[in-house]
């Protein structure tokens, strides 16, 4: 039930980052597939992206930790993490003075 959880977790968040890339690209006219616009939708993309990135060696982690030890607690630790990522998300996406 743990792993279900944060699985659901995991998609919830990818998705919503996925949807703020799709919301910059339509706010700053920029057509997929680039990647180059103005630093606004550089921002949002970079951090969708740099989020992306590491999700596979969070699954990973999560997973052996969740098998060896405590589900409640890596589960707790899951949660923590993904917090984390969302308010990195939300930091990197703002402009270095507003930060």
């Amino acid at each position: 039930a743990w792993a279900f959880t944060e699985w659901i977790n995991v998609i919830t968040l990818t998705a919503y980052f996925s949807l703020q890339v799709i919301y910059a690209r339509r706010k700053f006219s920029v057509a997929p597939p680039s990647t180059d616009g103005p630093p606004e939708f550089q921002r949002v993309f970079r951090a969708q992206a740099n989020c992306s990135e590491y999700f596979p060696i969070f699954i990973t982690v999560l997973w052996m930790s969740g098998l060896f030890f405590s589900q409640g607690l890596s589960s707790l630790c899951g949660l923590l993490y993904l917090y984390g990522r969302l308010l990195y998300f939300r930091g990197y996406s703002q402009a270095a003075q507003g930060r």
